[in-house]
């Protein structure tokens, strides 16, 4: 076997390998007789069969599974004997496609490969970045008072709907006479919260109403055309919608109305736990904590995808653009072709450059990933998909139960190997560049969040 390389460009190589019949004999003799000593044919006792016989029925499948892994085995020997740092995987060349082998014959394969760019860093002291400190507005702490209030507040069942109560109906499809249309469309309860109603008209109808009220309602327009809504309530099909009659008759089952907790003991322990929070003040103060905890993770969130995004950009890694896509279109055929790899391909060149940057500051800066830091990206990922419900019930048992099978499964643990490396490069680049901290006010936090999100969605698009 004879392999060598021929460099087009520091980016672009082809890996030429030359098989002789000895290459690939053996592998040849090796799967004829594991053949034989399987085929089950009429005649010959199992084991029996002779070996023409063999080699006339799977002569050529035989042959060409030697070959190619031959051929293979001499590619990437060659790769990990010369260090060759590779991008994607080899892409056979237009020119060495075989239409036809013969056994004893000596054959040539060339692939094309994309090579890792030599990259050096540039990050310094100068390089600038802002880090927001977003400011606790005393409306917002105020505001959450007033939703504690609300969320822990006391449903009661009422005899008459105001502006702000929960009117819980039947529904039933009419047909243009009038009358309840015969299998059409129904709904034993469904809630329709009088504040939240647009259409002047049928809001007439629902202020004031009573227990046991019947109401001719266009659906429409109660749900302002909200096909998904309308299907949720019905249980139709989102596509029936557009079916459906105008008009429902609505029985009013029972009127409810949200009665807010009293800012009291009763209150803060139902929130925080019994005894955690004592008065109104110590409420305030744990609010602000929790804003301004919530706050600072959002803005960690935004500098950090901003300071990886730009520095990234900076190093302006090159990368084998065609021999990528050319690859990308070879392993995912069913998804890339020839008029969507220039917009498939935006996607996997920012990826490729982010990883190339990682491995370079980790490789710089003598950084290993330990089995601890994937067990602890693994817990605060956990962690923080249960964000939105708290994390106080979430004690080291419970997360050690959740993350222990998660991590059995190559899949996931790759995820937090991934997550893992990013939190140390994230760290080791923070101390080498300079952060100057801004204090704005939230609104001004998230107009910025908003534009970085709306230039990010454009870029992908």
């Amino acid at each position: 076997m004879n392999v060598t390389i021929e460099k087009k460009d520091d980016l672009n190589a082809t890996i030429s390998v030359q098989i002789e019949h000895a290459d690939y004999a053996p592998e040849i003799e090796k799967q004829l007789k594991n053949y034989q000593h399987k085929a089950n044919i009429p005649g010959f006792r199992p084991g029996k069969v002779p070996k023409s016989m063999i080699e006339n029925m799977f002569g050529n499948t035989v042959l060409l599974e030697a070959v190619n892994s031959a051929a293979s085995k001499g590619l990437f020997e060659y790769i990990d004997a010369n260090k060759l740092n590779i991008l994607g995987q080899p892409v056979l060349s237009d020119d060495s496609k075989i239409d036809e082998l013969a056994k004893g014959k000596e054959y040539t394969f060339k692939f094309d490969i994309g090579l890792s760019p030599d990259l050096k860093l540039n990050i310094s002291a100068a390089d600038k970045f802002t880090k927001f400190v977003v400011k606790v507005d005393e409306k917002q702490v105020e505001d959450e008072v007033e939703r504690l209030k609300k969320q822990f507040g006391t449903m009661l069942e009422i005899e008459e709907a105001g502006d702000n109560d929960m009117v819980y109906c039947s529904f039933d499809e009419l047909d243009e006479a009038g009358n309840t249309f015969e299998g059409g469309a129904h709904a034993d309860s469904a809630p329709v919260l009088t504040s939240v109603l647009k259409n002047d008209d049928i809001k007439k109808q629902f202020i004031g109403v009573k227990k046991g009220a019947q109401l001719t309602v266009n659906i429409f327009d109660l749900f302002e055309n909200n096909e998904t809504e309308i299907s949720h309530v019905l249980g139709v099909q989102k596509v029936g919608v557009k079916d459906l009659g105008a008009n429902f008759k609505l029985n009013v089952i029972e009127i409810k109305r949200n009665i807010e907790a009293e800012v009291n003991q009763e209150m803060f322990d139902k929130v925080y736990g019994p005894g955690t929070v004592t008065s109104l003040e110590e409420l305030k103060d744990k609010i602000r904590e929790e804003l301004s905890g919530y706050f600072s993770g959002q803005s960690d969130h935004l500098f950090e995808h901003e300071l990886i995004d730009s520095l990234v950009a900076k190093q302006n890694i090159p990368l084998p653009d065609e021999f990528l896509k050319r690859w990308m279109i070879d392993r995912h055929a069913d998804k890339f072709n020839a008029e969507n790899i220039d917009h498939g391909y935006i996607h996997e060149a920012e990826y490729l450059r982010t990883h190339l940057f990682e491995e370079r500051v980790m490789s710089d800066n003598n950084i290993k990933v330990e089995d601890a830091d994937i067990r602890s990206a693994a817990i605060n990922h956990t962690k923080s998909m249960f964000g939105a419900y708290g994390t106080s019930g979430l004690n080291e048992e419970l997360l050690n139960s959740i993350i222990e099978p998660s991590l059995k499964k190559e899949d996931y643990r790759s995820k937090m190997i991934n997550i893992a490396v990013s939190n140390k490069v994230r760290e080791v680049v923070k101390s080498l560049i300079t952060i100057e901290e801004k204090e704005v006010s939230s609104e001004e936090f998230f107009k910025t969040v908003t534009e970085h999100n709306s230039k990010h969605h454009q870029h992908n698009h």
